[in-house]
């Protein structure tokens, strides 16, 4: 298999460098790997943004060819655990599978949970755990739950569950598409990408067409389009073991022939758009705002808008939202009867409802339900939402889903982290009632949070309306 390899100078001992490179190359020999390139400092040292945009750059002109990246230990890809995801799911998006050097603990997030510390927590010590999995590995057998279309054997391997192969197969029928015409000769055009194929209906839809006749996953719960791509990026379904550094060919019966799975692939990366470093401003509800019916905390999200002006130039405008996670299951029965849909607002109309509540609220309830943040609650949820990311983190690295699904943990740990920065009052003055009604007719984004968390213990979202769940009342 095509590799690169990566480090980074960890001491400013020469031979670190030596040692690095070394076990890259021994590496790739015992893995009868192709080392085509090993991306180092340089002469003079590079930058670790620019080290890095190197190596992203090369396996982006691989044409979401899959190559290995290859690295001494995770402290040389990142010096954070969080770090290290993020990046991690960068490289998975532009065809690159990382493994570590070190025999012992080829995963990265394996890796990582014995080599980074985390938000204050020393690095995991669970090696006879990882040796356990490990072996289980090399023997192709099952690790934590089964993906959907397989269940586990007695003697621990894969085997086909029918119903649910089913719906696999329709899967990636659905989003492959037809295979492109045969390969015709166009003069002056020898572009083999010319017959890349245009792929079925997207993952949106296909995920609200399974809902719509009924079909579920095996836990009962509606397809969403993030489930849906995680399917289509697992090689399982081809007969292929992937785990723990352990790659095996043929070990089970396949669900979905090679071709229709790389077709798949190739659609996915046309349609995958490029993950662009933004600073995040925080969300004003965040962690306040839940779905009137399935109680779950309402998402926000972001969706980028692009027009065509009478001039011929374009537009583009990024528009925020909220939405319940569940909104992809359609209606359900409201509390008066009627259909209801999990809620989705635009940002800025939610924020505003909340405040109109608030101001038009008097003064003396709004006073007896004061309850200012005291100096710990915000670390308290800082500490919570880190330690549901930790969590996430062990469950992949144990074999329980991939990287993908890693991203939703990290975005709520950056925004935890957002609003844990800016909610504060800025002078180290007390928080007092005042200052709250202050804030409310301010909106000073710093201070308003604070005042709504001080007013108020959640607010329940319809389509087309709020409740708002006042302290102490």
């Amino acid at each position: 298999m095509r590799a690169a390899g990566y480090y980074r100078p960890l001491t400013s001992d020469a031979r670190s460098e030596q040692v690095a490179v070394s076990a890259i190359e021994r590496y790739c020999d015992e893995g009868l790997h192709n080392l085509t390139q090993v991306f180092g400092p340089g002469d003079p040292p590079l930058s670790d943004v620019d080290q890095y945009a190197a190596l992203v750059s090369y396996l982006e002109s691989l044409g979401r060819g899959e190559a290995l990246v290859v690295i001494p230990g995770t402290r040389h890809l990142s010096s954070t655990l969080d770090g290290l995801v993020d990046r991690l799911a960068e490289l998975e998006e532009v065809g690159g599978e990382v493994r570590c050097a070190d025999p012992n603990l080829p995963h990265p997030l394996q890796n990582a949970l014995e080599s980074l510390p985390f938000a204050g927590r020393p690095p995991v010590q669970n090696r006879r755990v990882r040796e356990s999995l490990m072996s289980k590995a090399a023997r192709g057998e099952v690790l934590g739950r089964t993906p959907f279309g397989y269940v586990a054997d007695v003697d621990g391997t894969f085997v086909i569950q029918p119903l649910e192969a089913v719906v696999v197969r329709r899967l990636f029928a659905l989003y492959a598409g037809e295979p492109p015409p045969d390969d015709v000769d166009v003069p002056g055009d020898p572009d083999p990408r010319a017959s890349v194929p245009t792929g079925g209906p997207g993952l949106r839809r296909i995920a609200g067409l399974f809902n719509a006749e009924g079909l579920r996953t095996r836990s009962g719960r509606p397809w969403t389009p993030v489930t849906l791509s995680g399917m289509l990026r697992n090689r399982v379904y081809t007969g292929s073991y992937v785990r723990y550094g352990m790659r095996i060919a043929g070990n089970h019966e396949r669900i979905v022939e090679r071709d229709v799975f790389n077709r798949a692939q190739v659609v996915m990366g046309s349609r995958s758009p490029q993950r662009k470093r933004r600073v995040l401003k925080p969300y004003l509800l965040s962690g306040l705002a839940r779905c009137w019916s399935c109680g779950r905390g309402m998402h926000g999200f972001e969706r980028n808008r692009r027009w065509s002006r009478v001039d011929g130039s374009t537009a583009t405008r990024a528009y925020r939202y909220y939405a319940c996670p569940s909104r992809s299951t359609g209606v359900v029965d409201g509390e008066a009867g009627e259909k209801e849909e999990h809620p989705g607002w635009r940002e800025s109309d939610l924020d505003q409802a909340i405040l109109d509540a608030l101001r038009a609220a008097s003064a003396e309830m709004l006073k007896d339900c004061f309850n200012p943040p005291k100096d710990t609650t915000l670390d308290d949820e800082l500490r919570a939402v880190e330690g549901q990311f930790l969590e996430s983190v062990r469950l992949v690295a144990s074999g329980r889903g991939g990287v993908a699904d890693l991203l939703t943990p990290l975005d709520d740990l950056r925004t935890a982290r957002a609003v844990s920065a800016s909610d504060t009052s800025g002078d180290g003055a007390v928080f007092t009632f005042e200052n709250a009604l202050g804030s409310l007719e301010t909106a000073e984004p710093r201070a308003l949070r604070i005042a709504i968390t001080s007013l108020v213990e959640r607010v329940i979202v319809h389509a087309g309306r709020i409740e708002p769940v006042f302290r102490n009342v």
